[in-house]
């Protein structure tokens, strides 16, 4: 696969940009709605209150995707649709509720800005975010020479673990490392699919593991989303280069799966965050 082959990181796209759509389809909406009482054109002006909808819809989405959820934000489509869906009498009055409806919403957006966080940036398809991202990044140019079924097979590899079906996870990693077999690849990548297998077999049979456990060498640390630290126990018999070993695996077969498998992406997005949480320790 070549470097043409391989999607390259795209710009994300911001909530910023969603943020100015709730003023402008609110008052946008009311705007139209005046226009049209003035002209004293006949028509049903909750047409024009379609805005404020869409604004409601707009404003409860920037509340979902926030860490902290503003419950009144995340209503407003309910009540857009309670206060519109009943005709008034008089056009003033309906001329009136989208005015303050608009209002009320950009002092909602406002509140929830100021309250409540910034929003998460939404990725691309082809993107990732945070330190995952950026060591997805870093080693993209030595994923260029991964044949496409054995980046493929460490995309399935990476998911059979984290769903904890580790019995596959030994069979495909076997037919990862077969399909690498002859491709100029960097070893590091033979060597993940062979700390995965080994350690999906010690979970899956609850057994201890040992000393003589495999493990990345100092030549791969190029590769590598952590340092490989030397095979010593610590006062409590506790072996840090054993779950070092299996995160560093984890990490480089869904960085290689990502770089260069983009058919797979789309399952690797919905593992996105178990895969952050191993690079985050």
């Amino acid at each position: 696969m070549s470097q043409t082959d391989i999607p390259t990181k795209k710009a994300a796209v911001t909530p910023a940009s969603l943020e100015w759509a709730v003023p402008v389809f609110s008052f946008g909406g009311a705007a139209v709605a005046i226009l049209i009482w003035m002209s004293g054109i006949v028509i049903d002006l909750r047409f024009t209150a379609v805005g404020c909808v869409i604004a409601s819809v707009v404003l409860a989405y920037l509340a979902w995707i926030r860490p902290k959820k503003d419950i009144v934000a995340l209503t407003t489509p309910i009540y857009a649709i309670i206060f519109f869906a009943v005709p008034l009498d008089d056009a003033v009055a309906t001329l009136v509720l989208e005015l303050l409806y608009a209002v009320s919403l950009s002092i909602l957006l406002v509140r929830l800005k100021s309250r409540f966080g910034a929003a998460a940036v939404i990725p691309q398809d082809g993107t990732l975010s945070g330190p995952l991202g950026d060591y997805v990044e870093k080693i993209l140019p030595a994923c260029t020479s991964l044949p496409p079924a054995a980046a493929h097979k460490a995309a399935v590899t990476f998911m059979r673990y984290a769903a904890g079906e580790y019995g596959d996870v030994q069979d495909e990693a076997r037919e990862g490392r077969f399909a690498l077999d002859g491709s100029g690849s960097a070893p590091a990548f033979s060597t993940a699919f062979e700390i995965l297998a080994e350690q999906a077999e010690i979970t899956e049979k609850s057994r201890p593991h040992t000393e003589w456990y495999k493990q990345f060498t100092s030549a791969d640390e190029a590769l590598l989303a952590r340092p490989v630290p030397p095979r010593k126990k610590n006062d409590e018999g506790f072996d840090a280069g054993f779950d070092a070993a299996l995160d560093n695996a984890l990490l480089l077969l869904y960085a290689a799966a990502w770089n260069a498998s983009s058919a797979d992406r789309p399952h690797l997005r919905t593992a996105e965050t178990f895969a952050a949480k191993v690079i985050e320790g």
